[in-house]
């Protein structure tokens, strides 16, 4: 690739993983590009409209509004999420819960679509950001659909625990892995978030190969054990149904 060319895309995909703003120092620290480099292309992103200047004093940037436009152009034309949102809205209707759509991307958990639920204190994400997936439902919901040998490279970027319940060696999260596929539904039990719980399912493509998950999210006082029960069998169901709208003819997720 052009170096060029590559230096805009790292520098784009950096906005895309910053929670806060960046100025052109922050940028150079952190790719080790040149000041001078850095500058000419953020001001050419900043004059098409992929970032903004966000504080002029401190002269900070942040992503912008073309960025959005086109992840948006990617959503638009992407059958998965026109299958997936007016279901995962029903799934919201029924459990008063907020859900998921993710999709699997070099290792991480991709969040493409959520629908959430009407509570003033929810658990929630923004769509487009990336986690673990060793941390997550939907991470260990598509790492089960996964073979091991892909499960292992992945998981050799390390597994740092973020709450007390984190899985952080890869034979326990293999093991984990088994289970989730003899239930057919994968749990976060507080595993990166100590006050959230979920639970989460798999989504097939017509060759039967993984083409996303999707989850139920909430806080950890409402998931009883009746509440439990209630997440998984609505979402398995749901994401079968959408595994059969794209295709897959298989009978079980796993």
């Amino acid at each position: 690739m052009n170096n060029s060319a590559r230096r805009v895309l790292e520098i784009l995909e950096l906005f895309a993983d910053s929670p806060q703003p960046l100025t052109v120092t922050d940028i150079s620290r952190e790719l080790g590009y040149p000041k001078t480099s850095v500058f000419d292309i953020i001001n050419i992103l900043a004059e098409r409209g992929f970032i903004r200047r966000d504080n002029d004093r401190a002269k900070t940037y942040v992503i912008g509004l073309k960025a959005y436009q086109i992840g948006m152009a990617y959503i638009n034309r992407t059958d998965l999420y026109a299958i997936a949102h007016p279901i995962l809205s029903d799934l919201r209707n029924r459990l008063g819960e907020t859900c998921y759509l993710a999709v699997e991307e070099n290792g991480w958990v991709i969040y493409l679509d959520k629908v959430e639920s009407s509570s003033p204190i929810r658990a929630t994400c923004s769509i487009g950001s990336k986690n673990h997936m060793y941390l997550t439902g939907l991470g260990k919901a598509m790492l089960a659909a996964l073979p091991v040998e892909r499960v292992r490279e992945i998981a050799a970027r390390g597994m740092e625990a973020h709450t007390p319940t984190t899985i952080t060696d890869v034979e326990s999260l293999l093991a984990a892995l088994e289970e989730i596929r003899a239930v057919g539904c994968a749990y976060d039990m507080g595993e990166d978030n100590s006050y959230v719980r979920c639970a989460a399912a798999p989504i097939r493509d017509a060759s039967g190969g993984l083409a996303a998950a999707i989850s139920v999210s909430m806080l950890d006082v409402k998931f009883t054990p009746e509440m439990k029960a209630s997440a998984s069998s609505a979402i398995v169901e749901a994401a079968m149904t959408i595994s059969r709208q794209l295709g897959y003819r298989g009978m079980k997720l796993y």
